[in-house]
């Protein structure tokens, strides 16, 4: 009967357990995005490349794109605009083996002098966990400047 017992106590707590460990990991993924959103808000470079992997490294187009080029990236997206808002909709994130994927909508307002632009995005971003801590392997291709049109509302 102790053992019956035991048995019916494990099913019972090993599924919360296990959901709990994923809520844990999808709020953890959720504060790294407001982070990201945040450093893209407030142009802070190192606030965003502390959301990055130190090991980063993606191949596209047949070019290498490492940390580096992933900071020079954020910069050109921001430092062109006074004022930049992001928000998101959409967002769904997928657990796979060891890694978690976001996809999402993305809009941004951005502000040049007088000049107000609206445009949204559609990004897919990959995230691992690294020394116990989630950081992004593999950045959005969003690129602001493409989305951007000077004297109106895209």
């Amino acid at each position: 009967m102790r053992e019956k017992r035991l048995i019916l106590l494990l099913l019972v707590f090993i599924p919360f357990l296990i959901n709990h460990c994923v809520d844990s990991d999808r709020n953890k993924i959720e504060d790294l995005l407001s982070k990201r959103q945040k450093a893209f808000e407030t142009k802070n470079v190192n606030l965003y490349m502390s959301c990055i992997s130190p090991n980063y490294r993606q191949e596209k187009d047949g070019k290498v794109i490492g940390i580096e080029e992933i900071k020079k990236n954020f910069l050109s997206n921001v430092t062109l605009f006074d004022q930049i808002k992001v928000s998101h909709y959409d967002r769904n994130i997928y657990n796979t083996d060891k890694r978690v994927n976001v996809s999402q909508k993305t809009k941004v307002d951005v502000r040049l002098e007088e000049d107000n632009s609206r445009f949204q995005l559609s990004e897919n971003i990959m995230f691992e966990k690294i020394n116990g801590e989630w950081k992004i392997v593999k950045e959005s291709d969003a690129d602001f400047l493409r989305g951007f049109v000077f004297g109106g509302m895209n």
